[in-house]
């Protein structure tokens, strides 16, 4: 498992929902996975198989990990805490205040990003922060594509970026949300897990197993 951290690049917030409380790991975040704690293998046995349907449809809250929550070696981020496997590297965001804000779990070449949000009560806002989502791409001159994916609704997108004056990148992106107890995460999947379900379905299995903790702020 490697860490990696990184400054976040500004970006676009859901409407309706604040970035969610975060702990401040500062040095400590290598800390945790030190000593003789058995770290597992992505691929195959316990807890996660590649190619494994996820058996929950969204990460957990804190309040439904149970034992789950000691059971594996987790990196904790304040509001995530991911679980970590000895095959894939984690590279961690942080603000300006040195705060995490986003998690990059990369595995065989593919990757998801998870960002956490405070979200209100109500219906969940996925689909309006699709509906955004999807607005922006094809402002930038991409494509988007919605469709019924492992976790429900998704944007499966063809995103163009400016390189350089007059020279254009295109990449596939695959957009999931998923709307918890007054949270809010969004996931993004890049490499061959955008476009491959064989290929997501070792990360999806992870994502499941992501804990968030919303706070009482």
């Amino acid at each position: 498992m490697g860490l990696r951290r990184g400054r976040s690049k500004k970006a676009g917030q859901p409407e309706g929902a604040d970035s969610a409380a975060t702990g401040d790991t500062g040095s400590n975040a290598d800390e945790q996975l030190a000593g003789d704690e058995q770290v597992p293998e992505l691929d195959g046995g316990d807890p996660v198989e590649a190619g494994e349907a996820p058996a929950r449809r969204r990460p957990l809250d804190e309040t439904e990990a149970g034992d789950d929550d000691t059971a594996m070696p987790r990196l904790d981020l304040g509001s995530m805490r991911v679980p970590v496997f000895a095959d894939m590297e984690v590279r961690v965001e942080l603000n300006e205040q040195q705060q995490p804000v986003a998690a990059s779990l990369l595995h065989q070449g593919s990757s998801v990003q998870l960002l956490a949000f405070a979200a209100p009560r109500g219906d969940g806002i996925w689909d309006d922060v699709r509906a955004e989502i999807a607005e922006s791409v094809r402002t930038g001159g991409g494509q988007v594509e919605e469709a019924d994916g492992a976790f429900g609704p998704e944007l499966r997108v063809r995103a163009r970026t400016q390189v350089q004056p007059g020279q254009f990148a295109e990449q596939n992106l695959r957009f999931v949300g998923f709307d918890g107890p007054r949270w809010f995460v969004r996931g993004v999947f890049s490499g061959p897990a955008a476009t491959n379900p064989q290929q997501a379905a070792g990360l999806e299995a992870v994502v499941t197993r992501v804990i968030i903790s919303r706070g009482s702020a």
